[in-house]
């Protein structure tokens, strides 16, 4: 290759990479041009995840959310209907009234439920939108804690599928009783409904004081491999490792078989319940403040998948 040549090439191999670098640094001011409101400090970067969803919530989107049409065992009185979820404005609303809700068939469920006399809101993934590993976030706000004493705000992983069928549950929840703290939970069971069965893969619940759910907050969960992580506005609050769950060298009571940290296709879901007398004061808290209709508000849901473990469906 003669010099001239050279000369060219090495010039054109130059204009190709400042290209790609004032493309990668615009799209990254766009990025942050473009981040929604979060707390001091928030990038929305984070090292070894991809962002694929960033819902605002701008319309109900039905390729991404289904709307629940089940209840939450036998612990809540309210069952979720299409009016418990609304979009308006920006901000998801999940809304718990006091009506009538006639006996009838549950999607969800397979089964025919009850009468209720509350309504309530569900919403997740769809089926072709299943979620693993990555780091999920949303901003949110529970209902005023003067007009709000008993209640249950979720947001969280699940699925209780396969052979053996395995119950596989990541959680924030925010309850009425307890509105200056937020519980982060991982749940695993096999081949149960039945909350009370799962202690036997262990007790992973902790109530941690964060100050106030009825403002807004950021929570994030990171959920990987060998490990799931719980922040809250970006400050880390809870770390739940692999070899703590394993039984070695012996099990934490009640546990009494090792535990898995979650490996299945899971939904992202969120809902907003109220709990039956019979367990509102050990959980969700006691109802005689409450003042309907209530609100939970979501701002956004953000998705950042795991690059080592990519997901064909997003």
């Amino acid at each position: 290759m003669t010099p001239i040549k050279q000369r060219i090439n090495l010039a054109i191999v130059v204009m190709l990479l400042s290209s790609c670098i004032r493309g990668s640094l615009d799209q990254g001011h766009n990025s942050l041009d473009n981040l929604p409101t979060a707390y001091a400090g928030y990038t929305g970067i984070y090292l070894d995840f991809t962002l694929v969803l960033d819902e605002r919530f701008d319309v109900f989107d039905s390729q991404i959310w289904e709307i629940g049409d089940g209840a939450v065992g036998g612990e809540a009185a309210c069952r979720f209907q299409p009016q418990g979820v609304q979009v308006d404005n920006g901000l998801l609303h999940l809304i718990i009234q006091q009506e009538p809700i006639a006996p009838g068939w549950s999607n969800d469920h397979q089964m025919q439920k009850s009468a209720y006399e509350f309504s309530c809101g569900e919403l997740r993934t769809t089926e072709s939108k299943k979620i693993r590993y990555g780091r999920y976030e949303t901003r949110m706000k529970a209902p005023a804690r003067a007009v709000a004493s008993g209640y249950i705000s979720s947001f969280f992983t699940y699925t209780n599928e396969g052979e053996p069928r395995e119950w596989e549950e990541i959680d924030v929840e925010l309850e009425g009783g307890r509105p200056d703290k937020f519980q982060a939970n991982l749940i695993y069971g096999r081949n149960t409904w039945q909350w009370w069965a799962t202690r036997e893969w262990g007790a992973w619940e902790d109530k941690i004081n964060i100050a106030p759910v009825d403002e807004w907050r950021v929570y994030a969960i990171e959920w990987m491999p060998a490990e799931i992580n719980w922040y809250v506005d970006g400050v880390l609050t809870k770390s739940l490792k692999q070899d703590a769950l394993d039984c070695d060298p012996n099990c934490v009571p009640p546990q009494v078989y090792p535990t898995p940290i979650p490996d299945n296709l899971s939904q992202l879901m969120i809902n907003f319940w109220i709990p039956k007398d019979e367990i509102q004061n050990d959980f969700g808290g006691n109802k005689k403040r409450n003042v309907y209709p209530m609100y939970t508000k979501y701002d956004w849901i953000r998705f950042y998948q795991l690059d080592a473990e990519p997901l064909t469906q997003w």
